[in-house]
């Protein structure tokens, strides 16, 4: 991790403790444009906008969350990615996937099958 993300990090006061921590720490992973997360990557305060400067001094908010291609994108292949990348984070675990992504269980399933993916992490 880059030594600036890291100073911003360690300087947020973290109000909703390991928590929401934990939560900045999995969107950053799973929303880095590259193989090491930036600046850019860090979430935004909530209720602001994309004028307005994040909790770590970045200029992102939640009006330009998440970036989307100037020419157009396929809702599937982002659902597809999102799911990929939370089996990879849960190391493969349909369970803990599902949590995180706030669906049921059996759902997460069925699109596993529907997108015939690899629960493998």
């Amino acid at each position: 991790m880059p030594p600036r993300v890291m100073e911003l990090i360690q300087s947020h006061p973290w109000p909703g403790n390991v928590r929401e921590l934990k939560n900045a720490c999995e969107r950053m992973v799973i929303l880095c444009r590259g193989n090491e997360v930036s600046v850019d990557d860090l979430p935004p305060v909530p209720g602001t906008t994309s004028s307005e400067k994040s909790c770590f001094g970045g200029e992102h908010g939640v009006e330009d969350w998440p970036p989307l291609p100037p020419d157009g994108l396929s809702l599937v292949d982002l659902e597809k990615r999102v799911i990929e990348e939370a089996l990879r984070l849960k190391r493969g675990n349909i369970t803990q996937a599902a949590v995180y992504l706030r669906i049921p269980r059996h759902i997460l399933v069925y699109r596993i099958e529907k997108y015939g993916l690899r629960r493998d992490p």
